[in-house]
């Protein structure tokens, strides 16, 4: 992930948060569970925004780099997205929440596997500035790609 893309979306998701706490106060507080994936989506955020914001931080006699802040919001977004699918699924047990299970454990295995490449800062992700114009052209066809794929899929149940 864009370390610019990183502070915008941890804000975003920091905006949908406090939107989904004023919109339903404090009945989203079903069980532990709903409140452990609500503070890590909310700990995913603040991550991608300390990443997005700062080169590195200052944890006791370590240094941690915004990459490494940013990988493991990437892994902790993918964590919650995914629990929260199962979760859903097992409470409503229908044959549509578990395809859409299914679905968020290979979106969020992806997303995972992204955050800890972007973590190891490894040559597998991409965290130079300016990427190529065919590298942004693919990435614009694969989201296009994805989100047809998504409407198809939920027009169609």
């Amino acid at each position: 992930m864009k370390r610019r893309i990183a502070l915008l979306l941890g804000v975003v998701m920091l905006g949908l948060v406090s939107a989904y706490l004023v919109a339903f106060g404090s009945s989203v507080r079903t069980g532990p569970l709903a409140v452990a994936l609500l503070v890590g989506f909310v700990l995913s955020a603040v991550l991608f925004v300390i990443g997005g914001f700062a080169d590195s931080i200052s944890v006791g006699d370590r240094t941690v780099p915004w990459n490494a802040l940013v990988g493991v919001g990437d892994i902790t977004l993918a964590s919650v997205v995914t629990l929260s699918a199962v979760r859903s699924a097992l409470v409503d047990g229908g044959t549509a929440a578990w395809l859409f299970a299914a679905a968020m454990l290979g979106g969020g295995s992806s997303l995972a596997w992204i955050g800890v490449q972007t973590a190891r800062d490894s040559h597998h992700v991409d965290l130079e500035a300016t990427p190529s114009s065919r590298r942004l052209v693919a990435i614009i066809a694969l989201v296009a790609i994805s989100a047809g794929i998504g409407v198809a899929l939920t027009t169609s149940l």
